[in-house]
């Protein structure tokens, strides 16, 4: 059990520290890996599906080979701006209106993405794994809006002046009111003993 706990707070620290980063980075590289093989004909298993939809999209002014271009340079381009950490808010932005358009397929090829009723096919799938993709980015933005807020500034202690009654100005002791400069009230609780000598004749009762 000391070995769970320890271990459990470790990755807890962990994840306090880089977990949003790693989620990041983690999202860049997919997306990298997704990208680069479009720029080579034949190699990434989506070319087709990535092409059609692209042509679909652009009512047919970009089609084939440089559709797959043009979806790749998209996605590597997000990739390293992930992986870099810069602009996080613009390419959050331009990752959700990607992924708006990775889902399309879903609608507009039923034929190709879905077996049956909620059942994808492998192409499907390969689309349906995008939402993790979506949430995460979510979280990777919300990070940063509420990390790139300034900080509240905290109030300044307030010191005025002596009261009408001699006494420290607000949130100021005695004590230090005296330090400044300012006088000891006498018949205060923080003055000083009051000498019997000077205070008159003290009368004194007899024990009964």
């Amino acid at each position: 059990m000391r070995i769970y706990l320890q271990l459990t707070r470790s990755l807890e620290r962990l994840g306090a520290s880089f977990g949003i980063a790693a989620l990041r980075i983690s999202i860049g590289i997919i997306y990298l890996w997704f990208g680069v093989p479009k720029f080579f004909p034949g190699v990434s298993p989506a070319e087709v599906l990535a092409s059609k939809t692209v042509e679909r999209l652009t009512f047919g002014v970009i089609e084939g080979t440089a559709a797959s271009v043009v979806t790749g340079t998209l996605e590597t381009v997000l990739g390293l701006l992930l992986i870099s950490g810069r602009l996080v808010s613009l390419t959050s932005i331009g990752l959700l209106a990607h992924m708006a358009g990775t889902f399309t397929p879903l609608f507009i090829f039923p034929k190709e993405t879905w077996e049956g009723f909620c059942i994808g096919t492998l192409e499907g799938q390969y689309i349906l794994k995008n939402l993790v993709i979506v949430a995460a980015a979510f979280v990777v933005i919300g990070y940063s809006k509420s990390h790139s807020r300034p900080e509240p500034a905290e109030p300044a202690e307030r010191a005025g002046p002596a009261g009408p009654a001699g006494t420290a100005g607000a949130g100021e002791p005695a004590e230090a009111a005296e330090a400044a400069g300012h006088p000891r009230p006498a018949g205060t609780a923080a003055s000083a003993a009051v000498d019997p000598a000077a205070s008159g004749p003290v009368t004194r009762h007899a024990d009964v």
